[in-house]
């Protein structure tokens, strides 16, 4: 971004540093970047520095130098241990691209007192999984705040602050293709079966079992174990689990309802969201309503079309969700699965240039808060939503938009941040907040859009909108019928 936008005079250059185990390799990129007609040496200064994932010092060596390092070398599980390791001792701000939960899980339970101690900010999950979800949320719940708090004096600011939220949802559509090396991580994610159902520490079946980790998994130690949450901790579980499935929705319609599928990142993207629900104080389990929960679900036809099509948009979510489920089974086959990945795209193989740049990722976030006009009406909500659109193929454009500039953030805008976490780690929402938001909707490389909206006192159940879906369906059926 500082090669494309001319920055002030005064203003010192970006330092930037390829590191990577390979030095040649390193240099052949690094040539390509110096040789490119935007690249100004004013701007930017570039270097390599040769560090492997295993050598402990090396990476020492480059986090000492660094202010922020942005890794995008997985399995993160492989390969990112050292890093944050390295991060977290020596203070140097951290953000990755990973989707794998229980490893972030992980670095936090082992390097939080240290990176507390450096005072390094250690972000994960800063590419399309799962800044768009964490973000489109965080913009939904925003609203809804802001909303509430021009009604309040400033003796109420606080309150309003504080709005709990009931439920949040999120409905992506996209297009794009998959990288060889993010298929290779989500084949070879392990699954801990017992862990999904037997509490660790008593050995007794869970009330709901986990999908795959603890929806808290990524929440700060301190909070994480609290007694309090647990009723929260297993209606999430089983939001998660019924998420799974291909649900009738009356939100994005006028009338009527849409039908949307479960989005392939869901699983992960839902322990993001809920971390940043408890860092954030979305929902606190003192307020008597009822926990958060979260939905993620995926639009197959994009979100316009599907509003157009209203109950029929049940054909392209049953077709992908077909396919999916189809492509899963096949590549989690012992052996087979994983000779088809190396076949047809191996790890360090890409999307062609076409895709990247047909592609395109649009998230709609809904946040709902109970009424503040009839708090005793459990029917009646406050909406804020929150719609996210960007440019370019979700896996390759959009996670290199959405994580540079989560570094630049902690780069150059670091005394505008939220105040740190108790031990360093956090979502993007948590730690970055306002700030990303602002440069994502500013970015000069790629267009990213923002629409918020807020609705008060409205119905959250819409039930009579039932009985249009069954006369909509009801006519295409009589209409088939006749004709065949």
């Amino acid at each position: 971004e500082r090669g494309k936008t001319a920055s002030p005079p005064s203003a010192a250059a970006l330092r930037l540093t390829l590191a990577g185990r390979n030095e040649s390799k390193l240099r052949e990129v690094l040539d390509k970047l110096t040789s490119l007609p935007e690249y100004s040496p004013q701007s930017i200064k570039i270097d390599v520095f040769v560090a492997d994932a295993d050598d402990v010092d090396a990476l020492k060596a480059m986090a000492a130098r660094t202010r922020v390092v942005l890794n995008t070398a997985g399995p993160f599980s492989r390969y990112g241990t050292n890093v944050v390791a390295a991060c977290s001792s020596t203070g140097a701000d951290y953000v990755d691209i990973t989707g794998e939960v229980g490893w972030a899980g992980e670095m936090r339970t082992r390097f939080g007192d240290s990176a507390a101690k450096s005072g390094a900010r250690i972000v994960s999950f800063c590419g399309f999984d799962s800044i768009p979800s964490d973000l489109a949320v965080y913009g939904a719940v925003r609203s809804l705040r802001e909303a509430r708090t021009k009604k309040k004096d400033d003796e109420q600011e606080e309150e309003a602050a504080a709005t709990q939220i009931i439920q949040a949802k999120c409905w992506h559509s996209c297009f794009g293709g998959a990288n060889g090396g993010t298929i290779a991580t989500a084949i070879n994610i392990p699954v801990d079966v017992n862990h999904m159902l037997f509490d660790d520490s008593t050995g007794k079946l869970r009330p709901v079992p986990f999908l795959m980790d603890d929806p808290f998994e990524l929440v700060a130690p301190t909070k994480k174990n609290d007694p309090r949450i647990n009723t929260w901790r297993y209606k999430a579980a089983l939001a998660e689990w019924r998420n799974q499935c291909i649900t009738l929705d009356t939100e994005l319609s006028d009338f009527g309802a849409t039908v949307s599928a479960p989005f392939f990142m869901g699983v992960c993207n839902a322990k993001i969201v809920h971390a940043s629900a408890v860092a954030l104080n979305y929902y606190s389990p003192d307020n008597d309503v009822e926990p958060f929960t979260y939905w993620e679900r995926f639009l197959p036809a994009g979100l316009d079309l599907t509003r157009y099509l209203n109950v029929l948009s049940v054909i392209p979510a049953l077709s992908y969700s077909l396919a999916l489920a189809a492509i899963t089974a096949t590549l989690k086959i012992p052996v087979v699965g994983q000779k088809l990945v190396d076949l047809v795209v191996p790890p360090g193989t890409g999307t062609p240039d076409w895709v990247n740049e047909m592609g395109y990722s649009d998230v709609y976030a809904e946040a709902l808060s109970p009424s503040a006009g009839e708090p005793a009406d459990k029917n009646l909500v406050d909406r804020g939503t929150c719609r996210l659109r960007f440019e370019g193929d979700p896996g390759n454009l959009v996670t290199a938009q959405c994580v540079s500039e989560a570094a630049l953030a902690l780069v150059h805008n670091r005394e505008e941040l939220p105040s740190n976490s108790e031990d360093g780690f956090g979502t993007p929402a948590q730690l970055l907040g306002d700030t990303l938001l602002s440069r994502l909707v500013s970015s000069d490389v790629r267009k990213v859009t923002m629409e918020t909206t807020v609705v008060e006192t409205d119905r959250r159940y819409k039930w009579e909108r039932i009985g249009t879906v069954v006369a909509i369906a009801g006519a295409v059926g009589y209409a088939i019928s006749c004709f065949w």
